[in-house]
């Protein structure tokens, strides 16, 4: 579990952004070259001595991860200011104008997202009856799924300011095992009018 998170120091230059390891310890990186980030987005972990902090993308800075450091090892030593990840903002006009079309599309829709990328379940168990079924109302507060991210289990909780208190649930989008991307749907939701 993770004490406190940093959000990582971005050096810029040109169409390039080189995110700063801020101590010395352990990075443990939960994307791969070539993954899309943006701001606020989880990429990994650091452990300074036993203290596990998560890593996060500054505001400002998105891209596709051009290098990440120790290629495909999982567990790297780094220092303070060592360069974890470069992010390549080269390729994102053509990427940002898709996803402003995308939502333009579903402008209205009401849905929950994934606040992180990670391999869903919704239920606690395989032999468990799942958190929440297409026909049921969550509420604020709610457990509606689990993500695990990097062999950890996080609880996903029915919150945030853009969606209501109340809410019926039309579908449960990704199936148990399916690998989400921040952002990508986790319920498609009908709000409840208040008769």
């Amino acid at each position: 579990m993770s004490d406190a998170g940093h959000v990582l120091r971005a050096r810029r230059d040109g169409e390039t952004s080189d995110l700063l390891a801020p101590s010395v310890g352990i990075f443990t990186p939960s994307v791969v070259e070539g993954e899309l980030v943006s701001a606020a987005q989880l990429v990994g972990t650091i452990d300074v001595l036993g203290v596990l902090r998560e890593l996060t993308v500054p505001d400002g800075v998105a891209g596709r991860i051009a290098k990440r450091l120790g290629g495909r090892r999982s567990r790297v030593p780094v220092q303070y200011g060592d360069v974890l990840l470069t992010i390549s903002t080269a390729s994102m006009g053509k990427e940002a104008e898709t996803g402003s079309a995308v939502r333009a599309d579903t402008e209205g829709a009401l849905s929950f997202v994934a606040p992180m990328s990670g391999r869903f379940y919704g239920r606690p168990s395989p032999t468990e009856p799942p958190f929440v079924a297409a026909g049921d109302t969550v509420q604020h507060g709610q457990t509606i799924g689990l993500l695990e991210v990097m062999k950890t289990f996080n609880r996903l909780v029915y919150q945030g300011d853009a969606v209501p208190e109340r809410a019926t649930v039309d579908r449960v989008a990704p199936a148990d095992g399916d690998d989400v991307v921040r952002g990508d749907v986790i319920l498609a939701l009908r709000s409840l009018t208040e008769d």
